[in-house]
């Protein structure tokens, strides 16, 4: 219904009591909707409920705030009152601990941790990229060191595997952390060096170590410490385990690797003047770091070679002892081939140690060379004692046959007893695909010296040619062997001539095109070979029947 002009005046009036009792008050700007609400309940209550929704709704039209915000004003005056507060400055000591992980954390620690940049972490591509350019720098070079310095390693897959995956993992070890200052130096990159050094090679453990010692000092704050911390801790764990022979080693590069981890972290804290307390945990860690190294290589050496089909030091020393039951059996079953071992492992190793080979795996290799004539020892001459050679009553054809059935023998003797495989390659590389020339030059007698019905290929060995140094090695020593121990005369002219003939017919028949030996190599080998030899057949004393000489001369004889 419509109102009058009398209830209108009514209306109004309420409305302007309301208004009136809420401007008695300040109104700020924030609170505007807050008061408008809060005005309608001020309206009188002695109107219709329709006539008093209308007072409320024109009073609230009405409301204005009595307060606004000069914000131009207010921001000159928090200056101002911000600029007569004097500076707090806090200091903060190098390894001070902040905030521990999972504490809220106060107003002021957030002001410290970001002035220190870790509050708000920001990537910074120059950063970024400059770090990827040392990567690709580093891994530029350790290429080009095994390409150039260790061909073994860079032609065998699996170790080129081995050493890429030890860097990668190590580098994320450090990555992961970096900037904890305590847990970088816990990070047991030594372990990394020492398995690389165990099973490849010395000199490739030194460089990954100088590899991992860069990536350590660009990745965190204490640059120059962790690079000197990890390079020294490497490179004097390399030197405690280079002539290693037994596990007990591992505690000489324990002792080592204190030495020097806390001679590191001596000389840098005297350098920056830490306080005690930083420099006893520091040590701490330090001890900690060289017990988890030694611990990890000493732990997973061999599990690892096993994986990665490589043969550790261990290995061989446990194969080049005379109670390895395959060894007795070879001295038991077949003595003169047990000797002739010996002695070709003499010569093998004196001939690797002159050009730089590995003298240990030369020794061993030698050891097991001929193990296939067990099957069958009295087809070798060395096992017959002087009794009839079998082969005299045999075509050339048959007698070739089972000469070189031992090569195929041993291959299957040595993987029932588990011999490692780079072990039983020897055996076939040893005679390489070289004719058994003495069953050769039977069948053409044979033959009535008709070469054409003579096939050469029934008498050459199977192969493969040696496929490395020390394989070449082991051909050529046990041909010398076997030939100088036939000579009547065993002077040193004598057994130069047959070195000479023995390697260069080798030579000439292509037997070495494999195993990258060099001229010089070869001139080396031959010399290794004739010093070797003349001790071997030294001349004796020649004694009168009924004289016995004494013990003290013995060594004269």
């Amino acid at each position: 219904a419509a109102l009058g002009t009398d209830r209108w005046g009514v209306i109004a009036d309420g409305a302007r009591t309301a208004v009136a009792a809420i401007l008695a008050g300040s109104v700020r700007e924030d609170d505007l909707v807050r008061v408008r609400t809060e005005v309608r309940d001020l309206v009188t209550t002695d109107l219709a409920a329709e006539e008093r929704e209308l007072a409320g709704a024109l009073a609230a039209a009405f409301v204005e705030p009595t307060e606004r915000v000069d914000r131009e004003l207010t921001a000159l005056q928090e200056q101002q009152a911000r600029a007569a507060v004097p500076p707090v400055v806090v200091d903060v000591i190098r390894g001070e601990k902040i905030v521990d992980a999972g504490e809220r954390i106060t107003a002021q620690q957030f002001e410290i941790l970001d002035a220190l940049g870790l509050a708000r972490p920001v990537v910074a591509v120059g950063t970024v990229f400059g770090n990827a350019l040392v990567a690709v720098l580093i891994a530029a070079l350790v290429v080009g060191y095994l390409w150039r310095f260790e061909p073994a390693i860079w032609h065998r897959n699996r170790s080129v595997l081995l050493f890429v995956l030890s860097l990668v993992v190590s580098a994320l070890a450090l990555r992961i952390a970096a900037d904890r200052t305590l847990l970088a130096f816990v990070v047991p990159t030594t372990a990394t060096v020492l398995l690389i050094g165990i099973l490849l090679q010395s000199g490739a453990g030194a460089v990954m170590g100088g590899a991992l010692a860069i990536l350590a000092g660009i990745m965190n704050r204490d640059a120059l410490e962790l690079t000197v911390y990890v390079l020294a801790g490497g490179l004097a764990a390399l030197l405690a385990i280079t002539r290693a022979e037994r596990l007990n080693a591992f505690v000489r590069v324990f002792v080592a690797l204190v030495a020097t981890n806390l001679a590191v972290v001596v000389a840098f804290s005297l350098l920056e003047q830490r306080e005690i307390t930083a420099f006893l945990e520091l040590s701490g860690v330090a001890i900690l770091n060289a017990l988890l190294s030694v611990a990890l290589a000493a732990g997973s050496f061999a599990v690892l070679g096993n994986v990665f089909g490589i043969m550790t030091l261990f290995q061989l020393l446990e194969l080049a002892n005379p109670s390895n039951r395959l060894l007795r059996r070879l001295l038991l079953e077949t003595p003169g081939t047990y000797h002739h071992s010996v002695m070709v492992g003499n010569l093998a190793e004196r001939a690797a140690e002159t050009i730089g080979a590995d003298p240990l795996l030369a020794r061993v290799a030698a050891y097991y060379h001929d193990i296939g004539k067990m099957k069958n020892p009295l087809a070798f001459i060395e096992n017959q004692g002087g009794a009839h050679n079998i082969h005299d009553d045999l075509a050339a054809e048959t007698s070739a046959r089972i000469i070189s059935g031992h090569i195929r023998d041993g291959i299957d003797l040595g993987y029932a007893h588990g011999l490692p495989v780079q072990i039983i390659g020897f055996i076939p590389q040893h005679h390489g695909t070289s004719v058994m020339t003495y069953f050769h030059t039977k069948a053409l007698r044979e033959a009535g010296g008709r070469e054409e019905l003579v096939d050469e290929r029934t008498y050459r060995y199977p192969g493969p040619k040696p496929q490395s140094r020390e394989a070449a090695i082991i051909m050529l020593a046990d041909g010398v062997e076997a030939s100088v121990r036939s000579l009547d005369e065993k002077d040193e002219a004598s057994i130069r001539a047959m070195v000479d003939r023995m390697v260069d017919a080798r030579v000439a028949d292509g037997q070495l095109d494999d195993a990258e030996l060099t001229l010089k190599n070869i001139a080396q080998i031959k010399d290794a070979f004739v010093g070797q030899l003349l001790g071997m057949y030294h001349a004796r004393i020649k004694y009168p029947d009924n004289v016995v000489p004494m013990e003290g001369h013995r060594e004269e004889a």
